[in-house]
């Protein structure tokens, strides 16, 4: 059996059951690709908005700040899973998100409309995008919180609980972007750390 493909089945399986016949028709509208790490999934602007589905690897959701000109970290997809610059693509705009590999990716990649065609076709589908935008909106919802009530030392916490593998495979100043402080303060951050433990 093919191994990318039983990657995306058993990924699937896990939040709906659409039917075998439907999964493999989606499945087999995508194609393989391979991303060089820095390779931009998806460009700020870009129009043609793409799925992937990373079987291996870690991408970065990140923008440019209109004042400052800085390359801010929005957030990070990892294997297995999906990923979709999702705002822009629901409204049919070009990509305020842009999607580029951290680290060397493996990748499925369709057309998005090939996605909402999918979510479209059967109520096992509509399941399995109500889920996955339930994630999304959880994830956005906790991260917000954070920013709101908790010290930098506590989001560095709550990323070590979230992705406690994935985290030390993410350049620094990427991270520091992510958890709004300077690369300084979360090096003297991590410092401390070591001392303290």
């Amino acid at each position: 059996m093919d191994a990318p493909a039983e990657q995306i089945r058993s990924y699937l399986a896990r939040f709906s059951s659409p039917p075998a016949d439907l999964v493999d028709a989606f499945i087999a509208k995508g194609r393989r690709a391979l991303l060089a790490k820095g390779e931009p999934f998806i460009r700020l602007g870009e129009t043609e908005h793409r799925l992937a589905f990373l079987h291996s690897g870690i991408v970065r959701y990140h923008l440019i700040h209109p004042e400052t000109g800085d390359d801010v970290t929005k957030d990070f997809s990892f294997a297995p899973g999906f990923s979709l610059s999702f705002g822009s693509a629901i409204r049919e705009q070009p990509a305020r998100v842009a999607i580029t590999a951290v680290q060397d990716c493996a990748v499925t990649l369709w057309p998005a409309s090939a996605w909402f065609q999918a979510v479209n076709s059967h109520v096992e589908w509509q399941k399995l995008g109500r889920k996955f935008a339930e994630r999304l909106y959880l994830r956005k919802e906790d991260r917000e919180i954070a920013f709101l009530i908790q010290s930098a030392d506590e989001r560095y916490d709550a990323l070590s609980t979230i992705f406690p593998q994935e985290i030390e495979r993410i350049p620094q100043h990427f991270l520091a972007s992510y958890m709004g402080v300077a690369p300084e303060s979360l090096s003297r951050l991590k410092k401390r750390r070591k001392k303290e433990g």
